[in-house]
C-alpha cells in the first residue's frame, strides 16, 4: 500500500519524502533508490533521530516492521511524539490494516486506544489475501465509519500478472514498481490492462482519501481520470434481460 500511496503522490505532483525502517524487508528501499534507511525500531534513540529528523515535505512516508507496534507506541508515549508534531503543524496518518487475524486485530485496537483522535487514519483492505469480516462487524470499524475514516481497498491482482511484475524486474535486475514494470516492452498486454486497473482504483482512493494524506489538497496538479465499470455500470433487468439499450 505504501508503493501504491507513493505512486498517486508522484502522478499527483506532491513532492514526498520516503523513509524505509523495515530492516528485514526492505520494501521500500527495494523500489525507490531515493528512499533513506533508518533502523528507527533497533533502539529508543534511533527513533527519537528519526521523529527529530524528518524531511521537510508535504507528504513524509514512513514503513515499519509490522511487529514493532508495541516498541512504537510506547516510543511515542514516552518521547511525547504526538505534542512535538503538533507543535510544528505536522499530523500523523495511520494505516491500518484489515484483516481477520489476531496480531493483526490486536495491533489495531492498541494503536486506536493509544493514539485516539490525536492521528488520522487510513483503513487498508486486501480482501484477495485477508478477510475482514470480524473488523467490518467491530465496534472500531463502527466508529471510523461514524468518523468518515477513508478506506483503500486493494484490488487483486492475478498470479500471471504478478509474475509478470517479477520477470519485468529481473529483467532490469532490480524491484520494479507497478508504474515501472507496465512499461517495459516485454510486459503483456492484458496483464499491462489489469494492472492500469489497478492503478486507476488505487489512485482514485488515494485522491478520496487526500484530505488525510496531504496538508492540504490543493497542493494536488494532476486529478485521476476515474474510468467507469461499464460491466457495474449496466445492471441487467431480472425480468427483462434482453431489454438492452445502448
Amino acid at each position: 500500500m505504501m508503493e501504491g500511496i507513493l505512486a498517486w503522490a508522484n502522478f499527483a505532483g506532491v513532492p514526498a519524502a520516503i523513509v524505509d525502517c523495515d530492516g528485514e524487508h526492505l520494501t521500500l528501499s527495494k523500489r525507490f533508490p531515493e528512499a533513506a534507511f533508518v533502523d528507527a525500531t533497533r533502539s529508543r534513540d534511533e527513533f527519537l533521530q528519526l521523529m527529530s529528523s524528518m524531511p521537510d515535505s508535504p507528504l513524509s512516508v514512513a514503513d515499519f516492521p509490522a511487529q514493532a507496534t508495541e516498541f512504537l507506541l510506547d516510543s511515542m508515549q514516552s518521547l511525547r511524539v504526538l505534542d512535538a508534531l503538533e507543535s510544528n503543524g505536522t499530523r500523523m496518518t495511520v494505516l491500518m490494516f484489515a484483516a481477520d487475524d489476531p496480531t493483526a486485530t490486536a495491533s489495531m485496537a492498541k494503536t486506536y486506544r493509544a493514539l485516539g483522535n490525536r492521528v488520522d487514519y487510513v483503513v487498508v483492505k486486501n480482501p484477495a489475501r485477508f478477510r475482514s469480516r470480524l473488523f467490518d462487524e467491530s465496534s472500531l470499524a463502527e466508529l471510523f465509519r461514524q468518523n468518515g475514516v477513508p478506506v483503500i481497498e486493494l484490488p487483486a491482482v492475478t498470479a500471471t500478472t504478478l509474475k509478470q511484475i517479477d520477470n519485468a524486474s529481473a529483467e532490469k535486475r532490480r524491484h520494479l514498481t507497478f508504474v515501472e514494470a507496465v512499461k517495459m516492452p516485454s510486459f503483456l498486454a492484458m496483464c499491462r490492462f489489469e494492472i492500469d486497473h489497478f492503478i486507476n482504483r488505487v489512485y482514485v482512493q488515494c485522491e478520496d482519501a487526500a484530505r488525510v494524506l496531504v496538508p492540504d489538497t490543493a497542493m494536488i496538479q494532476n486529478r485521476v481520470v476515474r474510468l467507469a465499470d461499464r460491466l457495474a455500470a449496466m445492471p441487467v433487468d431480472e425480468f427483462q434481460p434482453l431489454n438492452i439499450h445502448e
